[in-house]
Formats: C-alpha cells, sequence, structure tokens
C-alpha cells in the first residue's frame, strides 16, 4: 500500500505554536571564565609577538658590504640558460641590486642603475630581449656596468659564484 501525502503538509514544516524561549541572564561564573579566557588569549598573542620580535631583530641581513655567495655557479648558468635574466635584490638593504645574465657562456652579475645616472633602473623585457632602463633606452647586456664577480678553484667556495657588490665596474662596450 502506498501513502498518500496529498492532505497533509511536508513534514519539515515548523510549529506555529512553539514558545519563544527568552534568554538566560549571565551568572558570575560565566562572566569570570569570560575574563579569564580573554585575558589568557590575549597573554598568549603578547608572547608570541614578543618571540617572533626577538625572533627577528638578532636574524637581520647584515649592513656592511662584503662578497656573497650568490650560489652555484653552473646551477645559476642552467637557470639563466633556461630563463633569461633575473632580478636578485641587494641582500644587504641597500639600492646595489643585481640582474643576473649570461655573457659569452659566463654568468655576470649586472647592475641594474642605468649607466652615467644615479637612481634611473634597468629592468629585463623579454618581448624585445632587451634590457630597459626608465626613460625606455635599450641595452643588451654587455652596455651594462657590472659587479665584480669570482669564481673560486678551491677552497669551502669551489664552484661558488662571489659578488662583490663593493666594486662596480664600467660596462665592457
Amino acid at each position: 500500500m502506498v501513502a498518500s501525502y496529498t492532505n497533509r503538509g511536508p513534514d519539515w514544516t515548523f510549529r506555529r505554536s512553539a514558545p519563544y524561549t527568552w534568554g538566560v541572564a549571565v551568572s558570575r561564573s560565566d562572566a569570570k571564565i569570560l575574563i579569564v579566557a580573554t585575558v589568557a588569549v590575549v597573554f598568549a598573542g603578547l608572547v608570541v609577538a614578543g618571540v617572533l620580535l626577538i625572533a627577528t631583530a638578532e636574524g637581520g641581513s647584515p649592513t656592511k658590504y662584503q662578497p656573497f655567495e650568490a650560489g652555484s655557479a653552473k646551477a645559476l648558468k642552467s637557470q639563466l640558460e633556461d630563463g633569461g635574466p633575473f632580478y636578485v635584490a641587494d641582500p644587504f638593504g641597500g639600492n646595489r641590486s643585481i640582474l643576473f645574465a649570461l655573457e659569452g657562456g659566463k654568468v655576470v652579475a649586472l647592475s641594474t642603475i642605468a649607466p652615467g645616472t644615479k637612481s634611473c633602473v634597468v629592468r629585463w623585457k623579454s618581448s624585445i630581449d632587451r634590457f630597459v632602463d626608465c626613460h625606455g633606452e635599450k641595452y643588451t647586456s654587455d652596455e651594462l656596468d657590472r659587479f665584480e664577480t669570482s669564481l673560486p678553484a678551491a677552497g669551502t667556495d669551489k664552484g661558488l659564484l662571489l659578488v662583490d657588490l663593493r666594486h662596480k665596474l664600467p660596462a665592457p662596450a
């Protein structure tokens, strides 16, 4: 036998005769728990903020320019062959950022400041296969100033490209 639901409403209908429940007043013990929990959360947040502040304050980047390891020369060369020149911000927090590029099969650390200027930034524009400065002037890598690099053949730095941002060399072209 099949039940017919045509005469009854759906079983999810709200009861209209349900009584309205008024809110219950907060007791003193509930208020104490809420205050203690709030204070504990604020205190935990202050502890975490203090730990983060201490951890980041001591681990800053060096401020005195010195040669730094840019990475494995082979790995950099491979990345440059695959993706072209790429930008690296000044690791000492100054305005001596670098554009790594390949020039004659060797990795070079180019200055991001256009030759003969103090603040005109150069960037790589892959669509035209050239570097472009803030005025739209186009450059090839051999027309840009560069930073001194070295590749130690022995010792703990063997195979690592060392970049010295203290020594800016003029463009070879």
